[in-house]
């Protein structure tokens, strides 16, 4: 049976023939869709994977060409990908993207945790501690949205998705409102200082996924990174593998 999958404000309808390898990788639970009418709607089908489709197309990961390629139509990605859990995941990973770019929003490489006035977004290369902060905030009293992929949209929303990096950071909440956003780096103690809005543009595009072609340009991707920095700006946030950086975390997003 397939199923539905939020994705920001909109919904992705995955095909039957994807649902267990996509078991296999990624959280549900959280993220089932009210199937409000006017939701922005996408249908992820999957194919073989061909040389053909990947000349069409465009790879899921440049570094794995084996996990195949996705095609962009209307109302509908196409995944040419082999029977793995990994290609399946990538190509879900597509689908929202051009899910929320449609939303007119940004997908980061990022985790989430929410308080009670609002989200923390944590970006950072990898291995900066990006996980390891999100859990340390969870203890400190907050709600995870994703350790791993969030969506932010131009009505100040963070949306978490169906992704994570470590199995036991399971999300518990699908959305809220954005409060903060941090640059995470490992420090001897917990402090924050505000980036200038060029650096922190720079930043966010690190972290931001590629937009598939046709579908948003450079120039609008960084003039969207332009609007949320010049939101809530963007912080680095220098913290110790340590119960106390959470608390940090919890006070900063709730002094904001």
């Amino acid at each position: 049976m397939g199923c539905e999958v939020r994705a920001g404000e909109g919904v992705i309808e995955v095909e039957d023939g994807l649902v267990p390898l996509l078991e296999q990788r990624c959280v549900w639970s959280h993220l089932q869709p009210s199937g409000q009418a006017g939701s922005p709607r996408l249908r992820l089908s999957a194919r073989p994977a061909s040389p053909e489709a990947a000349a069409r197309g465009f790879l899921l990961d440049a570094q794995r060409p084996v996990w195949g390629s996705v095609e962009v139509e209307a109302e509908r990605v196409v995944a040419h990908i082999p029977p793995d859990p990994f290609a399946a995941e990538a190509a879900l990973r597509a689908a929202v993207l051009v899910s929320v770019l449609r939303q007119g929003g940004l997908l980061l490489h990022a985790a989430a945790v929410a308080f009670s006035t609002g989200a923390l977004v944590i970006v950072g290369p990898s291995g900066a501690g990006k996980s390891t902060l999100a859990r340390s905030a969870v203890a400190a009293g907050g709600a995870l949205l994703s350790d791993e992929t969030v969506g932010l949209l131009p009505s100040g929303q963070v949306h978490g998705s169906p992704f994570r990096s470590d199995a036991d950071l399971v999300p518990t909440c699908a959305a809220a409102r954005l409060a903060r956003i941090v640059w995470v780096v490992k420090g001897p103690a917990e402090s924050v200082s505000p980036v200038e809005a060029p650096e922190a543009v720079r930043l966010l595009l690190q972290q931001a996924y590629r937009p598939p072609p046709g579908t948003v340009s450079r120039p609008e991707l960084a003039a969207r990174a332009v609007a949320l920095a010049g939101g809530v700006g963007l912080f680095r946030f220098t913290c110790r593998k340590s119960p106390d950086a959470g608390v940090f975390a919890r006070d900063f997003v709730e002094a904001a």
